[in-house]
């Protein structure tokens, strides 16, 4: 169907609000967009027609005497996607349909010495493979959540050596269909946007630490600040003036204290220096450390990581109540494989409890988001609908 770029633009607005705060009604739609009553029908109607909305019935929880309203919902299985995410421990794929709804996964285990050796190359590989694993499928796009920024010159934008190089032109060359890059952090702010079912579309940031650290604000339906690099580098913030020295140069810096590859990092030091440690009964190399082992060691008692995890979450806590003070967020999504361990989360909210609130009466909504090892490449499919369905 023709359309012109005003009908285009309509189209977009429609349905982003509907992904956004769906199920919602016509008129609901028209309130909150300004697009006339009789315009929002007839965009609807024809997406009814190509089979992307559907009519879920009429709205009984806000009935009033006369004429109710019929809710509007994305349609399931319009349209598939392919989403990925680059990290240091392993690629990963989903294959997924126009709601989020995850088909099928993969996820294949790297490092950063078999990314600096393959790059580009084993990627394309594993994608490869899992396309042709579902070639029954027809796939409109690739979304690849990244650990940087794509600032369209087909590298990833970062201080880490290990994806200085890492070709993303030979990724776009590769294959047939669209290929999207863009921040990890950035694609599951959106998909915490677009795949969450009775969403208010409040301002909230989403707040992702595990080997690095990235904080995405989501501002009016759109991530604020994408074309200033330095925006969302929370792990760069200073928490601690004499503290160590980080990769950037200063000293401090929240991610020395809070970020899992410097928490491993510490935590090998304790092996090696502390004479009494649970450490050295859970693994028998320091090489052997993961983010799992401290949090083991940690329930188990240990008292230097009971220390390094405590002072992380001190420091944690007051980056939370300094982003309540300078950003409009309704609530703040906490993504992390540190959060993942229920004694661990006690000991977190009990420090953020502790720490003064000046005269807040109402601080975000603090929750954290359950951690997988796929959320950021179903964050790659939220970012193949933003470029395919709602943008013009």
């Amino acid at each position: 169907m023709n359309q012109t770029k005003k009908q285009a633009e309509l189209r977009t607005i429609i349905l982003d609000k509907i992904y956004a705060k769906g199920p919602i009604s016509r008129i609901d739609i028209s309130k909150e967009t300004g697009i006339t009553p009789a315009t929002v029908s007839a965009i609807t109607g024809s997406l009814i027609q190509e089979k992307l909305l559907y009519e879920l019935g009429e709205d009984e929880e806000h009935a009033k005497v006369g004429r109710k309203k019929i809710l509007l919902g994305i349609k399931k299985q319009h349209s598939y996607f392919i989403g990925c995410e680059l990290s240091e421990k392993y690629f990963s794929f989903v294959l997924s349909d126009n709601t989020g709804n995850v088909i099928d996964k993969e996820k294949a285990t790297v490092s950063s010495e078999k990314i600096l050796a393959e790059g580009a190359d084993l990627f394309c590989h594993l994608l490869e493979q899992f396309i042709f694993r579902n070639n029954s499928y027809t796939i409109q796009a690739v979304g690849v959540a990244i650990p940087g920024r794509y600032l369209h010159n087909d590298l990833i934008t970062t201080n880490n050596q290990t994806w200085k190089q890492f070709d993303l032109a030979k990724i776009k060359n590769e294959f047939s269909f669209p290929i999207y890059f863009s921040n990890n952090v950035n694609c599951m702010a959106l998909a915490k946007r677009l795949f969450s079912a009775y969403q208010l579309d409040e301002n909230f940031i989403y707040f992702h630490f595990a080997r690095g650290m990235h904080c995405s604000y989501m501002y009016n339906g759109k991530i604020y600040g994408k074309s200033n690099i330095v925006i969302g580098e929370i792990g760069h913030t200073v928490v601690c003036p004499d503290g160590e020295v980080c990769g950037c140069g200063r000293r401090g810096c929240l991610q020395t204290y809070a970020s899992e590859s410097w928490l491993i990092k510490k935590a090998k030091i304790i092996f090696e220096t502390a004479e009494l440690t649970h450490l050295k009964s859970l693994v028998t190399d320091k090489e052997e450390i993961t983010i799992q082992t401290i949090l083991t060691a940690y329930n188990l008692g240990d008292q230097a990581i009971l220390n390094l995890l405590h002072l992380a979450f001190k420091y944690l806590a007051q980056s939370l109540l300094n982003l309540s003070m300078m950003i409009d967020a309704k609530k703040i999504y906490l993504h992390s494989p540190i959060l993942t361990d229920d004694k661990v989360i006690a000991a977190f909210y009990q420090e953020i409890s502790q720490q003064p609130k000046l005269l807040f009466k109402d601080l975000p909504e603090l929750i954290i988001e359950p951690y997988n090892d796929f959320t950021g490449a179903t964050a790659g499919v939220a970012l193949c609908l933003q470029k395919e369905l709602l943008s013009v």
